[in-house]
């Protein structure tokens, strides 16, 4: 409650930027925002919402358990807010089967990173690859096994191929050379050949990241953002798409892609690249850009960047921001080097593990709310149960007492009848002590004459 007065109070508006939302594991959060959306008072901007789900999924039946949990937490943005912007079609179509209206409640707006340099995109061109060509590639461990050997083989068979992991444990394997995991055909130890050559590099910002990727002639894998990253440096890209995530994106922004079937059957990148149309994205970047340009306006925010030469305060905070070169491998570092990194990761555990105790506080916080939750609607449901016992007694005793009831009328029928009768039978005893009488008197009175 006080970290949302403090928004209401130095904040102008809120802005959620939610890619990967709609999923079973994330309900928690979407309940907990939707509770704090509810308290503020100032504009939500939902910039980029989507759904996950499988490839090739059936969006008009797409359909989740928490169904209800998604509903309650954009109409709580709409409620704040003019329209939502979503990822692509299929989130797009996944809100419409709740009962939201396009146009109206939503639009689509695609990735904004696409927008980073506006609706400028030119893609440099590219044709043969040869044993100089800069390839870089990103991997994914959900990717089928002859995906993964497919990106393993173009770095034996390109030697200033470069491994752009994206993912924690990446990170702590090129840092420290230390390996959490380990799968088949993925990069997991430092004698792999995407850490063994020494160019793997971890990006710590996206300008350092673009700016080395100008000089690359191609990116390709399974990373949608390694290949985006790519694109609006001017670099050739093809992504591999795992998911609906993916492919929404892939379809909206016409990136340049194979699928991993395809990927079985290829035999080599080159064939890969004289299929595809690198300068696909370019067709549709202005479009896309507009678009989204309108989403902004359309919920009062007046994009500064159609302000020629107008320098903001993200502006100042980029200029004097501090930022830090890629990290490379461990492998060419001196022991010195190896020794501060170890040290560097220690730490870095210590905090994230604070962190992730600090999380789980909080998780079973919201277990405890839950439970509270829970108990007290076992208790309404006991207490419902006994009064629905009771009202079952009383009913079943008003039924015994109907039934007793009916037999006292039956008998007090049978009694009626009986008293009617005996009083005919009575009436006509009467009545013949009467003639009697009368013929007696008669007789007395002619003896006495």
């Amino acid at each position: 409650m006080k970290e949302v007065e403090k928004i209401n109070a130095e904040y102008d508006g809120y802005i959620l930027a939610l890619a990967d939302a709609i999923r079973e594991d994330f309900v928690p959060q979407l309940k907990q925002m939707t509770e704090m959306i509810r308290l503020l008072k100032i504009p939500v901007y939902l910039i980029g919402m989507g759904v996950r789900a499988a490839y090739g999924v059936d969006a008009k039946k797409l359909s989740f358990p928490f169904d209800n949990v998604v509903k309650e937490f954009v109409t709580a943005v709409l409620e704040k807010s003019t329209i939502v912007g979503l990822r692509g079609h299929i989130t797009a179509q996944y809100l419409s089967n709740l009962g939201f209206t396009e146009g109206e409640d939503y639009m689509v707006i695609g990735c904004p990173s696409m927008y980073t340099f506006g609706d400028n995109l030119k893609i440099k061109d590219i044709d043969a690859l040869s044993s100089d060509s800069i390839i870089t590639t990103n991997m994914s461990k959900p990717a089928l096994q002859s995906t993964l050997k497919f990106i393993t083989q173009i770095h034996e068979k390109f030697p200033n191929a470069t491994f752009i992991p994206q993912g924690y444990d990446e990170f702590k394997l090129l840092y420290a050379g230390a390996s959490l995991f380990s799968k088949q055909n993925y990069p997991s130890t430092v004698s792999d050949i995407q850490y063994a050559n020494g160019r793997a590099k971890f990006f710590l910002n996206a300008p350092t990241w673009i700016e080395y990727l100008r000089n690359v002639d191609l990116s390709f894998g399974t990373k949608l953002h390694g290949n985006i990253t790519a694109l609006i440096a001017g670099t050739p890209a093809i992504a591999i798409p795992l998911d609906a995530r993916m492919q929404e994106l892939i379809t909206y922004h016409n990136l340049p892609y194979v699928t991993q079937d395809e990927v079985k059957v290829a035999g080599s990148i080159q064939n890969i690249l004289d299929k595809v149309d690198i300068h696909s994205p370019e067709y549709v970047q202005k479009e896309n850009y507009s678009r989204f340009i309108s989403f902004l306006k359309s919920n009062g925010l007046n994009p500064v960047i159609q302000s020629s030469g107008k320098k903001v305060y993200a502006d100042t905070l980029l200029e004097e921001a501090k930022l830090y070169p890629p990290v490379e491998g461990s492998i060419a570092t001196t022991e010195a080097e190896k020794a501060n990194r170890m040290v560097a990761l220690s730490l870095g555990h210590e905090a994230k593990e604070q962190k992730l105790r600090k999380q789980l506080s909080n998780a079973n916080s919201i277990v405890r709310k839950e439970r509270t939750e829970i108990n007290k609607m076992k208790t309404d449901y006991e207490i419902q149960k006994r009064e629905y016992s009771l009202i079952k007694k009383e009913n079943e005793l008003l039924k015994r007492e109907n039934a007793i009831e009916k037999k006292e009328n039956e008998m007090l029928k049978v009694e009626f009848t009986n008293m009617s009768q005996q009083n005919d039978m009575f009436r006509t005893k009467i009545e013949n002590k009467k003639f009697f009488s009368l013929i007696k008197r008669r007789t007395d009175r002619k003896n006495k004459v």
